[in-house]
């Protein structure tokens, strides 16, 4: 049986340092790396991202553009990742999309272990929509407009006036669930081939708000591959609050709950407080792991 392989999209926009250690962590020779960063960081920042990983072969830097929070941008970069592993002719098995703020808490071995074991599946955190983990059962998040302009976020209508629902495109039902995900081929495959077949599906994201949570769990889950989807995003997360917009960032005392848990990555990290964790994840979790 040939090696499992795999094809990273990493989605960044800040701490160069830390995108670097993570792209390092990651690399390999059965690892394809392709990073997308956000336009609206600084040339200064970008080119330290750019040069930090300059001696790695297959780690490649997408074509840029503007992400906003919450925005449709977070699934472009999903979706241009996605178009480049094809375009490119990528060999891969499975497809994860990562942040530059995740770190892996199993090797590389564990990794293709695991996904060895459950190959064909994928996995997404997905619900159907309306449910009760979102506010108004999500249904603000598709049924008004949202848009993002100079950092402003418009909804139409506002909460406190009545107007015209939007109607969620024909013959689909709306899922939800977290941003994150690992895929297998046949699945980007089918939601590549699906984006270009259904343009106007993708419109009707553009004004969605945080799209991201909604877009890839709505296709796959009306999809012939709905039966291989597993409800789990494989991230180890830490939340203050379930309904924060954020989850907490990672330290050393939660060292131990990160190497009980079966989950394969953790988010989310920040060097600039706490930059040891990372240091005794490698130490402890990933001492057969990849280092460079």
């Amino acid at each position: 049986m040939e090696k499992m392989r795999i094809a990273y999209i990493l989605s960044a926009y800040k701490y160069p340092e830390q995108l670097v250690r993570l792209v390092k962590r990651l690399y390999s020779d059965r690892a394809e790396i392709l990073v997308h960063v956000d336009k609206k960081t600084t040339r200064e920042v970008y080119e330290q991202m750019v040069k930090g990983v300059q001696s790695l072969p297959n780690v490649y830097f997408l074509k840029r553009h503007r992400c906003d929070w919450g925005g449709f941008g977070h699934v472009q970069a999903s979706l241009t990742g996605i178009h480049e592993i094809i375009c490119r002719k990528i060999s891969y098995d499975y497809a994860f999309l990562l942040t530059g703020q995740d770190y892996p808490i199993k090797t590389e071995a564990q990794i293709m272990d695991f996904l060895g074991k459950h190959q064909g599946k994928s996995f997404i955190d997905s619900f159907p929509l309306p449910s009760d983990n979102w506010e108004y059962g999500g249904r603000q998040r598709i049924e008004h407009w949202h848009f993002r302009i100079l950092d402003r976020h418009i909804i139409i209508p506002n909460s406190d006036a009545h107007g015209i629902k939007r109607k969620f495109p024909k013959a689909f039902r709306p899922y939800g669930g977290s941003s994150y995900w690992c895929f297998s081929k046949a699945c980007i495959e089918y939601i590549d081939q699906f984006v270009r077949k259904n343009p106007r599906f993708v419109r009707f994201f553009y004004f969605v708000d945080v799209p991201d949570e909604i877009f890839f769990q709505t296709i796959l889950l009306n999809s012939p591959h709905a039966w291989e989807i597993v409800n789990d995003d494989l991230r180890y997360i830490k939340w203050k609050d379930p309904n924060a917009g954020s989850p907490s960032i990672l330290r050393k005392c939660d060292l131990e709950n990160m190497a009980s848990s079966p989950k394969l990555f953790a988010r989310k990290f920040d060097m600039r407080i706490d930059a040891e964790v990372l240091d005794l994840i490698d130490q402890t979790m990933l001492m057969d792991g990849n280092q460079r």
